[in-house]
This record gives C-alpha cells, structure tokens and sequence, in this order.
C-alpha cells in the first residue's frame, strides 16, 4: 500500500513540475534573436533561388513560383511572431499529407540478381 501510494505522488508530483515548464512564456529577447534569425534565413534562400536562377537550374517560372512560397511561409512566421508563438521548421505532419504535395514517384528498376559462381 505504501509502495503504491509513493508511486502515485512521485507520478502526480513529476507531472505537475513538468507542467510549469510547458506553460511558460517565451522570453521575449529570444523571440526577438530568432525572428532575425528567420529573416536571414528567408533572406538566403531567396538569394540561393536568385543564383540558381542565374546559373541556369531553374526557369523564371518555377523560381518565381519558389519566392512566391517562401514570402508565404515568411508572413506566416511573422504573423505567429506577432502573436509570440514560434512554430520551428515548418509542418510537424510529415512528408506527403499536405493535400496539395505532388511527387513524382519514379519505379525503382528491378535488377536481376548477380550471377553465381557456380
């Protein structure tokens, strides 16, 4: 009885400690850090569409189509910074649940096995 009971205020005890701890606020000085570091982040990867662009891997429509995403994704971090929420690296859903995902999948080539030695 006595063992469950310690087991069961251990258990209350850490959940409660572990809650505290979620139900923070952000500091906003390091908000502040992150939303500049964001926006030098959305600031290179235009200039890498920029470049590739100009060393001829892209076209003026799939590039601009690119930009068009990221300044959409910019705004959307921005609008959570405003609200004092950071949603980290995109979508926690992952790859391929977006309804509007497209990938091409390509068929592995089947190949024969190797031939034995015998």
């Amino acid at each position: 009885m006595l063992k469950k009971f310690a087991v069961s205020f251990l258990t209350v005890a850490f959940l409660a400690l572990g809650a505290g701890t979620c139900l923070a606020a952000p500091d906003p000085a390091k908000l502040d850090e992150l939303k500049a570091l964001n926006q030098q982040m959305f600031t290179l990867k235009k200039q890498m569409v920029d470049k590739q662009l100009e060393a001829g891997i892209l076209d003026q429509e799939k590039a601009a189509k690119i930009k068009s995403f990221i300044e959409k994704r910019q705004k959307q971090v921005e609008e959570d910074f405003a609200k004092g929420q950071y949603t980290g690296f995109g979508k926690k859903h992952g790859h391929g649940s977006d309804k509007g995902c497209k990938r091409n999948t390509q068929d592995t080539p089947k190949t024969n096995p190797s031939p034995s030695n015998t």
